[in-house]
């Protein structure tokens, strides 16, 4: 203890002597005794003494006060009696500003006798705390209530050279605490071995505790443990069906979970044994046994499937084993608590996650390969198909013929003298056409085994398959991993499309308009030269797109049952949802090639007609020669155009969408009016045929009238502008002026026809060369004749 030197000058009563922040900041570092002496020098320094400010740094200082109970909490005067125990002191701090100095005083009495005894020269087997506390427990518990005081002994000689010894003193009490913890272990003594913890946990030495217990429990006892892989058999988990083909062994893996589950079971029981939950040993057991045993046990069971073939199915299945089947099977830890299940399962996470980044890029790589391959085999064994009736069809020409083209095409320039040459040349040249009319008509039979539903719905199948692997990791914790398996799970969506899209319906697609385009006469590929109609390749082509139409079903279910329902997508109608995206995309596709195969059948229909009417429509129809009585009813042009048209507009009703039925059946109205339009104004038209033109007129508007179930307003004013428009022609050549009115009248006609497009109709009389001159009067005032050039 220092000596306070006293100066008889100092006036102690004057406070201006010793100012109050220097008391303060002397008295911060006055060993205890020392303050008793300085409170006495001056004012100053009895007041700085006496601030309960002082006493509490010194406690916050040894680390008690803020751990300390409320004045209110605690029965003082018992609290006040254990701070005289050299063992309790430090446990009994309360928090009173008032009884601060007091506190502080008693701690120094009851623990200076033994601090002062560590400063002497003694051996340590002298020193007096082995002498008044023979329990390990006190022992601990003196030499950390010494070390703790320690804290506030501010003289660096004596602080240092206490903090030496107990360190010294716990290294030894250490080793020997050790000694006696592994003897109760290993002897399974574990009610002896909590003790020696919680004496080490004292001491503060819990990492000493988690490395031993790691080294007992798990590192020198892997010869009878599950995760020793030396005697580890990964063959036993696999087994060849009936089949000869290898799969997992269920039995075999229910064990290995069992087995595992098992092994946390006991760590987990021995530990709650011995450790208290302030040190978490469980979780440090969990974490060694999953990062490292488990980890190599699951990398040698993945290598072997990977020989086997069965790597894809195996993942999925090791992983929902592993934390759906393991974790329940798991006992409650009371060393880690409520969270123990969700830790084991994090761990398992961790533990699995560059196992699944693999998996993810394998399966959408096999998915996407086998897929591709069904669809390229398929593809294939068309194409086979194909060239074969080709073969066989060409096997039947001429050798000559069909290996020599270019003379073939000479012959067509060559004038022979051969009459008989020229006939046999003549039936060469047929048989190759007749040939290729065979190939081409065979090629469009077959255009309904274009389209595989059956082939779609494995494809589907498959990736129902693949997504619900992937599903199983759907609750996994590690957030960015899991936003890759949900998008891996789209990617196989898209992937699904595309590949039905661009490599199944689109070729199809392809060769059935370019088979459809050899009937198109605006086509450069269009031949006459078939064993069919048109009406043929146009069912077929109907044929198509209702199986077209089946397949977009297949993949609508599929989306809604399992890219919906399943929650794989987030974001069901937004931009940011690439499935739906896809998936219109791929049902606009389909749309397209429907309207572009209806748009040629709409080419082949409206030249149909065109034909009909140049072929079947006689002049005499509407214009009988004089003194012949005209026929009553349609014509019978008419009504082969009409049977044609009703045919052709019922065979897209149920093959086609609704909205693609009604833009075809509009569109086919129009056309069929704009060739009516053509036909009149090709025609001439006498008073006596008007009848049959106003019979045929009828008959359109009352076919269009029926067939045309929507936008009827759309096109059957151009069918009630022609039925006015025969009126024309019945009016008697005697009365120009009432011809002359109607024709003026463009109210009648709905603005369907112009003036000027009336006027060519009303030229088509047979009559016009005689009343043109009264019509035109009528229409414009005057007559050409009424001219005059001057």
């Amino acid at each position: 203890m220092s000596n306070v030197i006293w100066n008889a000058d100092i006036d102690v009563y004057n406070a201006s002597v010793i100012p109050i922040p220097v008391a303060e900041n002397i008295a911060k570092y006055l060993p205890i005794p020392d303050l008793v002496s300085f409170s006495q020098v001056s004012k100053n320094t009895y007041r700085a003494v006496k601030n309960p400010k002082l006493w509490i740094s010194k406690l916050k200082s040894m680390d008690v006060w803020d751990k300390a109970s409320s004045k209110n909490e605690v029965n003082t005067e018992l609290a006040l009696k254990q701070l005289e125990s050299p063992l309790l002191c430090l446990d009994s701090v309360f928090k009173s500003a008032k009884l601060a100095k007091l506190q502080v005083l008693k701690i120094h009495n009851s623990i200076w006798p033994y601090y002062s005894d560590l400063l002497s020269n003694k051996p340590f087997d002298k020193l007096q705390i082995f002498k008044d506390f023979q329990t390990p427990e006190d022992q601990a518990k003196i030499l950390t209530n010494i070390l703790t005081f320690n804290k506030i002994d501010y003289i660096e000689a004596s602080s240092r050279l206490v903090e030496e010894k107990v360190n010294s003193l716990f290294e030894i009490f250490e080793n020997a605490l050790l000694r006696e913890l592994e003897i109760h272990y290993d002897l399974q003594d574990y009610d002896k071995a909590r003790r020696f913890v919680l004496i080490l946990i004292m001491l503060k030495s819990d990492q000493t505790l988690i490395d031993f217990f790691l080294q007992k429990s798990i590192f020198d006892r892997e010869e009878s443990d599950v995760f020793n892989l030396e005697s580890f058999d990964p063959n036993k988990y696999y087994k060849d069906n009936k089949l000869g083909i290898a799969e997992i062994d269920s039995v075999a893996f229910d064990q290995l979970v069992s087995d595992i589950a098992e092994a946390f079971n006991h760590q987990s029981n021995v530990i709650d044994m011995i450790f208290p939950q302030s040190v978490p040993i469980m979780y440090k057991v969990c974490e060694e046994l999953i990062s490292n045993q488990m980890t190599e046990l699951m990398l040698t069971l993945i290598e072997n499937s990977k020989s086997r073939g069965l790597y894809i199915s195996l993942i999925p299945d090791l992983y929902e084993r592993m934390t759906s089947d393991m974790i329940p099977q798991l006992s409650d830890s009371l060393n880690i608590g409520e969270p123990y299940k969700q830790l084991v399962k994090e761990l398992l996470d961790m533990m699995f996650e560059s196992i699944i980044a693999e998996y993810i890029r394998e399966v959408i790589s096999t998915f996407k390969t086998a897929t591709s391959n069904k669809i390229t085999e398929w593809k294939d064994s068309i194409s086979k198909r194909e060239k074969e009736t080709s073969q066989n069809i060409l096997k039947m020409v001429k050798a000559e013929t069909k290996n020599d083209f270019l003379t073939s095409f000479k012959k067509v320039f060559i004038i022979s003298n051969s009459s008989e040459k020229s006939k046999k040349d003549d039936e060469d040249n047929y048989s190759e056409i007749q040939a290729k009319a065979k190939i081409l008509s065979e090629n469009i039979k077959s255009l309904t085994k274009s389209f595989s539903p059956e082939l779609v719905l494995e494809t589907l199948n498959d990736a129902k398959t693949t997504l619900h692997r992937l599903l199983k990791f759907q609750y996994y914790s590690i957030a960015s991993l899991r936003n890759d398996i949900f998008a891996a799970m789209q990617d196989i969506f898209i992937d699904v499309i595309e590949d039905i899209g661009q490599g199944h319906l689109r070729p199809g697609f392809d060769k059935a308009l370019q088979y459809l385009q050899t009937y198109n006469p605006n086509s450069p590929t269009y031949t006459e030269s078939h064993n069919e109609t048109f009406v043929e390749p146009l069912v077929l082509f109907c044929d198509m797109i209702t199986m077209a139409d089946l397949i977009i079903q297949m993949i609508d279910i599929f989306y809604k049952e399992e890219m919906l329902n399943r929650h794989i997508i987030k974001n069901e109608n937004s931009i940011l949802n690439p499935s739906l995206q896809n998936k219109k995309k791929l049902e606009g596709l389909v749309d397209k090639y429907v309207a572009d195969g209806l748009n040629i059948g709409l080419e082949v229909l409206v030249n149909e007609i065109d034909v009909i009417f140049k072929t079947k429509l006689v002049s005499a129809e509407y214009n009988p020669p004089p003194n012949e009585a005209s026929s009553f009813g349609p014509t019978d042009a008419a009504q082969k155009a009409i049977d044609v048209l009703d045919y052709n507009m019922g065979l897209i009703v149920d093959s086609a969408d609704k909205s693609v039925i009604e833009v075809f059946h509009q569109e086919i109205a129009e056309r069929f009016f704009q060739i009516i339009v053509k036909t009149l104004k090709k025609s001439t038209i006498s008073v006596t045929g008007a009848t049959r033109l106003i019979s045929d007129l009828n008959l359109y508007y009352e076919f269009i009238n029926s067939h045309i179930k929507t936008n009827k307003r759309m096109v059957l004013p151009f069918y009630e502008a022609l039925k006015k428009l025969g009126n024309v022609y019945l009016i008697s050549g005697d009365d120009s002026k009432a011809i002359g009115k109607l024709v003026s009248d463009l109210s009648k006609f709905n603005g369907i026809f112009g003036q000027e497009e009336i006027y060519e109709f009303v030229q088509r009389r047979e009559d016009w060369p005689i009343i043109r001159k009264h019509v035109e009067k009528v229409m414009y005032g005057f007559g050409l004749g009424d001219c005059t050039i001057v």
